[in-house]
C-alpha cells in the first residue's frame, strides 16, 4: 500500500469515530427527559382566633405542718448532743401519744457547733465556753383543726423553737380544686372568644386545640397567742389555673 493510500484510509477511520461520537452523544440527548416540577397547592388556611383564660379558686386548708427545733448547750459536744436527742425523744413520743404517725414526722436539720464567749481581756482571742446542737423535726398534721394543739404539745415537751408553719390541701382536695379552676378558666376562655368573634362578625366553630396549667402554693399561717395555747388562723389559699384555647371561626 503506498503512503497516500495509508495517508487516506487514516482520515476515513477518523471520520467514522467522529460520527460515530456525535450519533452516541445525540442518543444521549434524545433520551434525557428534563423531570418535571410537580406543585401541591395547600389548602386555604384556617381562620382562627386564640385566647387565654384564667379560673381561680379559693378552699380553705384541710392539712398543715409546722418544724419543732430543740436547741441545747453544754460545757462538752457529747453532753450537748445527749441533752438534745433526750429532749428531742419526749417531743417525738409526745406526739405520737397525740396522734402523729411516725412517717408524719422527718429530721430535717441537726447541727453541733462551738460556742465562744468574748475574753474580757484586751487583746485575747475569743474563749471556748462549750458546745450548741440544734435539732429539728418537721411535722404533718392531716387534720388543720388540730395544728395548734399540736404545736403546744411540741413546746411543753421541750422544743423550744417552733418556725415554719404551713398550711396546704390534701391530695383530693388539690384535685377538686384544680377541676374547678379549670372549669372556670375554660369558660373565661369562651367567653373572651365570643366577644371577640362578635366585634368582628364572624361565628365560633369550635375550639382546635386546648393546653392548661396551674399553679398552687401554699401559704404561711398566722400565729397569734390565746391563753395557753396557739390559735391557727389559716384563711384561704388560691387555686389557679390557665387555659390557652384555639377556635376556628367562619
Amino acid at each position: 500500500m503506498t503512503e497516500t493510500q495509508e495517508k487516506r484510509l487514516f482520515a476515513l477511520v477518523l471520520i467514522l469515530v467522529v460520527i460515530v461520537a456525535l450519533l452516541a452523544g445525540f442518543a444521549i440527548y434524545v433520551s434525557y427527559t428534563k423531570p418535571s416540577l410537580v406543585t401541591s397547592q395547600a389548602g386555604p388556611e384556617q381562620n382562627t382566633i386564640s385566647v387565654a383564660g384564667t379560673g381561680t379558686v379559693s378552699m380553705t386548708p384541710d392539712i398543715g405542718w409546722f418544724t419543732a427545733s430543740v436547741v441545747t448547750q453544754a460545757n462538752t459536744a457529747a453532753q450537748a448532743e445527749q441533752q438534745n436527742n433526750d429532749a428531742m425523744s419526749k417531743v417525738v413520743s409526745a406526739l405520737k401519744d397525740a396522734g402523729i404517725a411516725e412517717k408524719d414526722m422527718q429530721t430535717v436539720e441537726f447541727s453541733l457547733s462551738p460556742v465562744y464567749a468574748d475574753s474580757k481581756e484586751l487583746g485575747k482571742p475569743p474563749a471556748l465556753v462549750g458546745y450548741s446542737v440544734t435539732q429539728s423535726i418537721r411535722v404533718s398534721v392531716d387534720d388543720v383543726t388540730a395544728l395548734g394543739k399540736m404545736l403546744d404539745i411540741a413546746v411543753s415537751n421541750g422544743a423550744n423553737e417552733v418556725s415554719e408553719v404551713y398550711f396546704g390541701l390534701s391530695e383530693a382536695k388539690i384535685q377538686q380544686a384544680q377541676s374547678e379552676a379549670l372549669d372556670l378558666a375554660v369558660k373565661d376562655a369562651y367567653t373572651k372568644a365570643r366577644t371577640i368573634a362578635g366585634t368582628m362578625g364572624v361565628n365560633l366553630t369550635g375550639p382546635i386545640s386546648v393546653s392548661s396549667g396551674y399553679y398552687y402554693a401554699p401559704v404561711p399561717a398566722q400565729l397569734s397567742a390565746v391563753a395557753e395555747q396557739a390559735a391557727i388562723v389559716p384563711g384561704q389559699l388560691q387555686y389557679t389555673m390557665n387555659a390557652q384555647v384555639t377556635y376556628a371561626f367562619t
